[in-house]
């Protein structure tokens, strides 16, 4: 999202200011791995172009010098089948395998470009957990239900901790190796109340600085007892109705979006944006991955007429077909399908 509203794609959307991110997020060097307790991180993004529509020069260059994005020249009108098997293997390699497909089958592509963006991480615990110590214990749903999961657990541990008025906060460190310029750490929150993490969420959306690490105040603490259930789902969701419902909607209007600054045709717009997000954390650390994908429409000048519908060939009831040799018109099969279940 952040390079589909970089200053040189969207002239006229102002909305997305709200949702830029830092350039250096998007900076996928591979960071020096000497030994194998190095986090793994790397954000990579690509976009595959139509042929007919390229780039605007300048805004090639911010895709290729700031976002280090790979730019593929491809056919979207008759190989776009080709080009989503493309974006498919793209994810899975860039995620190294956990995200196996985003694009479903029922997705079609069409000019002038789509793009896509991916995250790894991998990383052991600073503290790993001791797995003979997992346990199944109940885990208490929002339905009031329970269930019995594995959880790791550590007794009479010092670990970086915050106890606020609803809720409280918990960091795990991962191991740093010979990475000295970065730390990374997973964070838990955990509302007091076993259904209280609807109004956390409530809280932290009006004000996300609550969420900053040097607004946790967070200290060392002995804690008696950690339990962290052990983690392994994905997640899909189609994030162009998520971030309408936030208010930004101007990218996604087929008459109000403006990228004329990114491609040279106007009525451009956002049609989808697809997220798929994968997590496993267990006794050594976690692995974790994520994948966005977004593709563009030409839309139709705003009081103009639409386009009429694309034609479609839908078999869904009785019809008649033939066989026939074209140079001399010899039709040497005919038939008629009533019904396909019967022999």
């Amino acid at each position: 999202m952040s390079l589909l509203t970089s200053e040189t794609a969207a002239s006229s959307s102002d909305q997305t200011e709200a949702v830029k991110a830092p350039m250096d997020m998007f900076d996928n060097r591979p960071l020096a791995r000497p030994q194998w307790q190095t986090p793994q991180f790397s954000v990579v993004n690509a976009l595959w172009v139509d042929n007919s529509f390229p780039l605007v020069p300048s805004f090639k260059e911010i895709t290729e010098s700031i976002y280090k994005a790979q730019v593929e020249s491809v056919d979207l009108c008759t190989k776009a089948e080709k080009v989503k098997k493309r974006v498919n293997s793209w994810v899975k390699k860039e995620t190294k395998g956990l995200i196996k497909v985003l694009l479903p089958p029922h997705v079609e592509l069409e000019p002038p470009l789509c793009l896509a963006n991916a995250l790894y991480f991998k990383g052991a615990w600073e503290d790993a957990f001791d797995d003979s110590m997992t346990l199944d214990k109940n885990f208490h749903l929002l339905n009031r239900k329970t269930m019995k999961v594995p959880f790791m657990i550590s007794k009479d541990v010092y670990r970086s901790y915050a106890s606020f008025d609803d809720y409280k906060v918990l960091k795990l460190p991962y191991q740093r190796g010979q990475c000295t310029n970065k730390q990374y750490s997973m964070y838990f929150f955990l509302p007091h109340r076993r259904k209280g993490l609807q109004d956390m969420v409530k809280k932290f959306n009006s004000d996300t600085t609550m969420l900053q690490p040097k607004c946790l105040h967070l200290r060392e603490v002995e804690l008696s007892h950690v339990w962290i259930p052990k983690l392994k789902f994905s997640y899909c969701v189609d994030a162009a109705e998520l971030i309408e419902s936030k208010g930004l909607a101007l990218p996604f209007n087929p008459t109000g979006a403006n990228f004329t600054n990114m491609v040279n045709v106007t009525n451009v717009f956002i049609n989808r944006m697809l997220h798929k997000s994968y997590i496993e954390v267990n006794e050594e650390g976690t692995e974790a991955s994520a994948a966005t994908f977004a593709d563009t429409y030409v839309g139709y000048e705003e009081g103009s007429e639409q386009p009429p519908p694309r034609p479609s060939f839908i078999a869904h009831h009785p019809f008649m077909f033939m066989i026939a040799e074209e140079f001399s018109n010899l039709v040497i099969f005919t038939g008629a399908l009533l019904n396909p279940t019967e022999d």
